[in-house]
């Protein structure tokens, strides 16, 4: 072995056993100092600048901000597992409800002292603030990284990230350990989702886990899910009159299961690219060298892979037993702040019949997160992507692109400019 493969063998092993796993806490990603670039940021800026955020005293701020985000209210999802800040008040009778779009997520409670909000960010990854729910002049978001607890954990890849669990609840929405539980995202089956999450539906006929608490006998853990169209169906468990919406939409919860673990990825190969160009360049520095490192190519091609694989829905459930209809309202208003072609084609042209999208690649292709990418990586998750989409030959894991990816390739052409230069 050469010297310098030598140096280099030595200073990557220096650099990642002595600091672990989690590379948003040191250089060059410094998350604790780093600058934020995301939707809260720019938004706190136009309210500095005199925009002003509405407030009601049942909702305190929750409507305002989510207008001036663009988060419909047609998102809200409802989760009673006793999984966040506000813990001791939540439970099936005060469930949390979580509003998002592509780039952030909104958490009220019913008589917390203030709003949590989860923000996928173009410098940072993921940003986590909260809002006092007390009328002010200026309403101002405060950072807070004491999410980080677990919100940066080995769920999450040991950076910042988002979580969706399905576990068992008691009546209280107390998480039952002992019994296990799921990290879900778009390849979970269906009946494994939804522990202590509440599921409305138009039409949804697959046995799961959402809508119930846990039965136990015998040691063995069992939840027996109830069908609702609707909160009204819910009412054993809670008040719909407190809530922006009478819905827990499947359609809505699918979504935002496949976005979670997305931007996850998103960010954590973001660090993982960020330490390799930052070592590369320090390893170059001491020996008088210059160019790629076979060590950081490599990193930065399974980094693309990894984004890649996802984005492109491989392993996603298929859907084609399962009958599934959420409200419209959801789904309309979600497009609404898609991207579209000349001939109104999205990527967010949602079907749930055999797959998710119509056209099965990721919509947070348009996302903070992908948009702050390294350039490096960007760059070869664009060409690689463009190949897969172009090319004659598909490899076998695309193959169920085959009857889409022309479409895929134009709406892509037409919305997005980076991967549209990317073909000069």
């Amino acid at each position: 072995m050469s010297i310098s493969n030598i140096f280099l063998a030595v200073a990557l092993f220096f650099s990642f056993s002595l600091w672990g796993d989690a590379f948003y806490e040191r250089s060059p990603v410094d998350y604790e100092d780093g600058k934020e670039d995301n939707e809260v940021v720019r938004l706190q800026s136009k309210i500095d600048k005199g925009l002003k955020i509405e407030f009601d005293y049942k909702h305190g701020y929750l409507p305002g901000v989510l207008k001036a985000l663009n988060i419909s209210q047609e998102s809200q999802l409802l989760v009673f597992s006793k999984t966040s800040a506000h813990r001791r008040l939540i439970s099936p009778y005060n469930p949390r409800a979580i509003y998002f779009n592509k780039n952030s997520y909104v958490g009220w409670v019913n008589g917390a002292k203030f709003l949590e909000l989860g923000v996928t960010d173009k410098n940072l990854g993921t940003v986590f603030y909260t809002l006092d729910q007390k009328k002010m002049g200026k309403p101002r978001f405060e950072r807070d990284d004491t999410c980080l607890s677990c919100h940066a954990s080995s769920r999450t890849d040991y950076e910042p990230g988002f979580l969706v669990r399905s576990i068992f609840p008691d009546k209280s929405g107390e998480i039952i350990s002992r019994a296990g539980g799921e990290q879900v995202d778009h390849t979970t089956p269906i009946n494994l989702r939804w522990g202590g999450w509440f599921v409305t539906a138009d039409k949804f006929i697959s046995p799961h886990r959402g809508n119930a608490v846990t039965v136990e006998k015998d040691n063995d853990f069992s939840l027996k899910s109830i069908p609702a169209k609707t909160t009204v169906d819910l009412q054993q468990f809670l008040n719909p009159e407190n809530y922006l919406a009478k819905t827990s939409d499947v359609q809505a919860l699918m979504v935002m299961e496949h976005q979670v673990k997305m931007q996850n990825i998103l960010t954590s190969t973001k660090f993982r690219v960020m330490h390799a160009l930052h070592n590369e360049r320090i390893i170059n520095k001491a020996l008088k060298e210059m160019g790629r490192r076979q060590m950081t190519s490599k990193i930065i091609s399974n980094a693309a892979t990894e984004v890649l694989d996802y984005m492109l829905f491989v392993d996603e459930l298929n859907l084609k037993k399962i009958s599934i209809k959420g409200t419209d309202s959801f789904l309309k208003s979600f497009k609404k702040e898609s991207p579209k072609t000349t001939k109104g084609d999205s990527l967010t042209d949602f079907v749930f019949k055999n797959r998710i999208s119509k056209y099965p690649c990721s919509w947070l292709i348009y996302c903070d997160s992908f948009i702050g990418l390294p350039i490096e990586l960007k760059s070869e998750v664009l060409s690689r992507l463009k190949k897969i989409l172009t090319e004659k030959e598909i490899d076998d894991k695309y193959i169920h692109l085959r009857q889409t990816r022309a479409q895929i390739h134009q709406i892509l052409m037409e919305t997005h400019k980076s991967y549209k230069a990317s073909q000069k």
